[in-house]
């Protein structure tokens, strides 16, 4: 951290030092700040630029008369005398007047700037809702690859993150992954995930992008399905005229090489399909390969970041055209230490399993990128956008599991069991869209737009092989690793696909009323089929009653004669299923404006659901219960109302109220149960399972201080009748999904950005509170009395946070920005405090994650007019994620490895990621 801070200062020391000279400010004739107008002084011919909050200075002139000429696009320039004494500074604000230009009979298109920080906090201040918005400016100098980790810079925003610490699932305000929903050039697209409707942000590379919008208040227009927020990604844009930019950077991960050399396999060698799908009745062991199998290593394997965009106008600027790609190879996982806990009788927490993981990730994204645009006449335009992302995982986890019967025995050691276990898995997701949107302004009062998408996503986990090995332990001495008959492989394949079809239509019309300065009114509706198809199939296999000793009898999985287990595989699974969701949805909404100060928008939507399931291989208790399909309608109607004042053309208060559902995510309600689960109890849908109804208050106060600046502080309180929470149906003897009562959640955001010239500092706080009372399971002796009486399962209410919420969130980023010498420095710190990772059905027993830093370096240097070099450098704190049972630990549990002293809570998980470094290029042209 010391060096860190270190070259920090030997970057910022040299242009902190200063003697006298001019500065001021240079403003439009609107008070607007002209951020990036040029500042010459002549005849000396120095020059300064105008920095991010609206000022300038330049430093060290000699005494004497000089002359300031201020040049900014679409202005008139200035030019001023001014002397400067021997000391001291002389200031100036400067007004620059709009050079207005006379056009003949020309016809022009106007467009609107979005990818830079002005525009974003233009959209903040002139929208109707709450809403944060990072611009591709913004993004381009963050030190995040994709987009979930652009999110997290958010106000309110936190991740969930995979094995290897990337995050993938934004959680907003509090609230879990279900409650929030994802767009693209504001169309909602289909999810991979084989059980839910969310989406992972990390498929979708953040260079793709103009512009991130996160939502937090729904309008009429909006589909309902949110609470926390919604997060649209607004991608690349045609430019006005020919352009396009190369980005070539490479890296490496310390994680890897040396004593922990990369490990991988032949990820070629997968089949594609089990022989059942294959048209195969019973397969047999020799129908599978095992060659591929084998561990490779590799002592290197660079990080690569690779992307491009071309675009340019034609037609006499008719048509506008932009093509993008981008491409990540990144190296990623974890150093972990896993523990097995249980639930004994007196309330405690048990310690038997100890496992050391290690994870080996490589993620290969790539993205691809067309929209093209044609303006027939200056009232109709049409759009026709296509993208393409995909994500291929290729993971290896390699654990090896102390098993130990009983406490730990410090001294005299303690007899058990060693395993070890490799699993090998490749996850291939890939979302595809294709939207074509029309734009008509019919007369001056109104326009009609539509939007016709097809999207599909799928997800395919193909030839997921898990290789167990078995062996013995005694006072934690390792013994030659050994395979016996119960010893296992495991060769599954997933997959599943969701389609959607969609047309959005919206008209809007903006009459005249002599009392209100400005009206609209907009209807509109929407019609989506989404069709889902799950498909699963597992084999096991094992090598007959033998022991043979690793290094003696075999070397390898090849080496070993399998005997399958199930030849006719696996035939249910919740992952085998076909569902549909159709949407039809309408609205009104209306928008009036009181004499250009005090507006108010609402309205009203109505969402159609028709929702269903269809099992086409039940199992006879589920024929015998008539659950082998389902179908359930209904329809909610969502009122909204918003209030925004403009106290002064730099400041607003706003307020909110919205109504929203959140439907079941897919599997949750088929009946079968999970046969992936690594818990305790069996995971079941359950068909009877209610959608959330959530009311939603939000207040916030908003300024715009000059330039770059901004201040806002707000608080929200959300109601959820009817929340989705796991517990355990001890009748069923399942953890199933379920309506618990109702939940509540409220907290505060304070968002705060302050430039001082090429200094600033971006930072955000979110305190959020949340409450649900859920039943959970705990042992009691029969006879409480007697330590010999049979051990019974009781229940109990519990009252916990909601899933995913930290009560803390926060974000700290240094800003450098000196145009002048083509330099851009961020150090970006987020927080994210105590949640809840992981919830139990028993009382007391929920696994909750530590608070988590994370510190990230971003630094870039324009080495002329079109090439950029840049260094991002990813978790230079490199803390521990850890997760833990609030309950405390006993003398023997302390003894165990990473286990802290009597009375400190019980370690469940503890993950070191290592420190990422790129070094890159860019090239505009």
């Amino acid at each position: 951290m010391s060096r860190i801070l270190t070259l920090l200062t030997l970057l910022l020391f040299p242009i902190i030092i200063h003697a006298g000279g001019i500065k001021g400010s240079v403003n439009g004739s609107d008070g607007e700040p002209l951020i990036g107008a040029v500042i010459s002084i002549e005849p000396i011919h120095k020059q300064s630029i105008v920095g991010m909050d609206g000022t300038f200075r330049i430093n060290d002139l000699p005494k004497g008369d000089y002359t300031i000429v201020v040049k900014y696009i679409g202005y008139k320039d200035l030019v001023k005398e001014v002397s400067v004494s021997s000391e001291g500074w002389v200031s100036n604000d400067l007004i620059l007047q709009v050079d207005a230009i006379q056009l003949d009979e020309a016809v022009v298109y106007g467009t609107k700037e979005r990818k830079t920080a002005e525009s974003a906090r233009a959209t903040e201040r002139v929208s109707s809702k709450v809403m944060t918005v990072v611009s591709a400016q913004d993004i381009e100098l963050s030190p995040d690859l994709n987009v979930a980790n652009v999110v997290q810079r958010v106000s309110g925003v936190s991740l969930e993150r995979n094995n290897s610490g990337d995050g993938q699932f934004a959680i907003v305000r509090g609230m879990d992954k279900r409650y929030n929903y994802t767009l693209v050039n504001g169309v909602k697209i289909p999810s991979p995930d084989n059980k839910n409707r969310y989406v992972p942000l990390d498929l979708f590379p953040s260079d793709l992008l103009d512009r991130l919008e996160v939502t937090k208040a729904l309008t009429p227009d909006m589909e309902g399905d949110a609470v926390g927020g919604v997060i649209n990604m607004e991608m690349k844009d045609a430019p006005e005229s020919y352009s396009g930019q190369l980005n070539l950077s490479i890296g490496n991960n310390t994680l890897f090489g040396g004593n922990n050399p990369f490990m991988t396999w032949n990820t070629g060698g997968n089949m594609t399909s089990p022989p059942s799908w294959n048209g195969v009745a019973r397969a047999d062991a020799s129908d599978f390969s095992n060659q591929h199998l084998l561990n490779q290593y590799k002592n290197y394997v660079p990080n690569i970041v690779a992307g491009m965009s071309i675009g340019n106008r034609f037609m006499d600027d008719k048509l506008g055209v932009i093509v993008a790609g981008s491409y990540q190879q990144t190296a990623r996982g974890s150093e972990s230490t896993w523990f097995d806990t249980g639930m004994l009788a007196d309330g405690s927490t048990s310690l038997d399993n100890m496992e050391d993981r290690n994870y080996y990730q490589l993620q290969k994204r790539m993205g691809l990128h067309a929209k093209m645009d044609y303006r027939i006449n200056q009232d109709h335009s049409i759009q026709w956008y296509n993208a393409f992302v995909h994500l291929q995982n290729d993971q290896v986890r390699d654990v090896t599991r102390t098993r130990t019967w009983g406490s730990y025995d410090p001294i005299n050691g303690n007899a058990g069991e060693m395993s070890y276990v490799t699993r090998y898995r490749s996850t291939i997701q890939q979302i595809f869209n294709s939207t074509l949107t029309g734009q008509h302004q019919l007369n001056p009062w109104f326009k009609a737009d539509w939007s016709a998408v097809y999207s599909k996503a799928s997800n395919s986990i193909p030839d997921n092989a898990k290789f167990t090995r078995s062996g013995s332990m005694n006072n934690w001495v390792h013994e030659p690793e050994r395979i016996a008959g119960r010893s296992a492989l495991t060769r599954r394949w997933d997959y599943n696909d969701d389609e959607d079809i969609a047309l959005y239509t919206n008209f809007t019309f903006t009459p005249e009323i002599s009392f209100i300065y400005d009206t609209e009114f907009k209807v509109g509706g929407l019609v989506r089929n989404k069709n889902r198809s799950n498909d699963f199939e597992q084999y096991r296999f094992n090598a007959g009653n033998r022991a043979l000793v690793k290094g003696e009898d075999w070397n390898d999985i090849t080496d070993v004669d399998w005997i399958i287990e199930n030849p006719t595989g696996v035939n249910y699974s919740p992952n085998r299923y076909q569902s549909h969701e159709n949407i039809r949805a309408a609205y009104g909404q209306f928008k009036f404006d009181f004499s250009n100060r005090f507006e108010v928008l609402g309205g009203v939507r109505m969402e159609h659901t028709d929702i269903g399931y269809y099992l086409p291989q039940p199992t006879n208790e589920i024929v015998e219960n008539g659950l082998e399909e389902m179908n359930q309608t209904y329809v909610d109607f969502l009122p909204s109302i918003h209030f925004k004042y403009k106290i002064s053309e730099k400041s607003n208060l706003r307020s909110s109220y919205f109504k929203s559902v959140i439907r079941p995510g897919f599997s949750e309600f088929v009946p079968i149960e999970n046969g992936d689960t690594e818990d305790d109890w069996t995971e079941m849908g359950n068909p009877l399972v209610e959608r959330t109804i959530g009311h939603n208050l939000d207040l916030r106060y908003e300024l715009f201080p000059k330039g770059m600046d901004k201040f806002m502080i707000g608080g929200f309180y959300k109601k959820l009748i009817n929340p989705i929470e796991y517990s355990l149906n001890r009748q069923a003897g399942y953890i199933m999904p379920d309506n618990y009562g109702d939940a509540e959640n409220m907290g505060i955001e304070i968002d705060v950005v302050k430039y001082f010239n090429k200094f600033g500092i971006s930072a955000n706080y979110t305190y959020t509170h949340s409450s649900i009372t859920t039943e959970k399971a705990y042992y009691e002796r029969e006879n409480p009395d007697d330590d010999t009486s049979d051990i019974v399962i009781r229940s109990a209410l519990e009252e916990r946070p909601l899933q995913g919420q930290a009560a803390h969130i926060a974000n700290l980023s240094l800003l450098y920005k000196n145009t002048d010498a083509g330099l851009d420095v961020q150090l970006a710190t987020v927080y994210t405090g105590d949640r809840i990772h992981s919830l139990s059905a028993f009382y007391g027993n929920d696994m909750w994650q530590r608070g988590f830093f994370q510190m990230d370096l971003s630094v870039e240097k324009r080495i002329n007019p079109k090439t950029i070099v840049y260094l991002k450098a990813y978790n230079l704190l490199d803390n521990a994620y850890e997760v833990e049972i609030r309950q405390p630990i006993n003398e023997a549990q302390s003894y165990f490895p990473k286990q802290g002293d009597v009375g400190d809570n019980v370690l469940v998980r503890q993950d070191f990621y290592r420190r990422q470094f790129l070094l890159g290029l860019k090239y505009n042209f």
